[in-house]
């Protein structure tokens, strides 16, 4: 059957029924998404060209995620993603980088600076592209790589911070704000662009 969202969904009967009112009864059943369904992970989005954010995904998003061909996962939580998310990543041979697994931080403190130069130096080096950066809920951690970026990119403080409060929601954490409003981005080492393909194939 089609929700009224479009999506395509499989209903499967669970053996229980609803009494109504008039005395009539209705058969319940339990519904999931088809094999056909793309579902983005939580706090999923386009940052630029070749790079993409979200929080940790489950089964039902691997389907969407398969479709982005992605080469490299940069997992910025300080545990490790989940058993089901590794057998994704590893069934279509894409590469996890774990940064900032060492730090033992207070809940609501940011990544160091060194784990966010990390994050950044993968991120920006054109092998690992397409790429796809994430933690748990996709917010904070997330957020503040992401707003280093963006600095990098040379957006407005404004606009950099309007987009980390849309991902944060009602969890904000000014901290956070403060370390991407501080973060020197001069130290960020940029990666160079590849030599031209014709280039690369007489020096071979």
């Amino acid at each position: 059957m089609t929700t009224s969202a479009g999506e395509t969904v499989e209903t499967i009967a669970c053996g229980h029924a609803l009494t109504l009112a008039d005395g009539s009864r209705v058969a319940l059943c339990r519904v999931r998404p088809s094999k056909r369904c793309f579902i983005p992970p939580p706090q999923f989005g386009l940052v630029c060209e070749g790079l993409v954010r979200s929080g940790q995904p489950t089964e039902v998003n691997f389907p969407f995620l398969a479709k982005l061909n992605l080469k490299t996962v940069v997992w910025l939580a300080p545990e490790v993603p989940s058993d089901p998310f590794l057998d994704f990543l590893r069934e279509n041979n894409i590469a996890w980088h774990h940064v900032g697994a060492d730090e033992f931080l207070a809940t609501y403190d940011p990544l160091s600076e060194e784990a966010v130069l990390e994050a950044l130096e993968l991120i920006l080096d054109p092998a690992h592209v397409p790429c796809a950066v994430m933690c748990n809920q996709g917010r904070h951690r997330t957020g503040v790589v992401v707003g280093v970026l963006r600095k990098l990119q040379r957006w407005n403080l404004v606009s950099i911070l309007e987009e980390y409060r849309r991902y944060a929601g009602p969890k904000v954490r000014v901290n956070n704000e403060q370390f991407i409003e501080l973060f020197q981005v001069e130290v960020i080492r940029v990666p160079p662009p590849p030599p031209p393909e014709q280039l690369s194939t007489q020096s071979q």
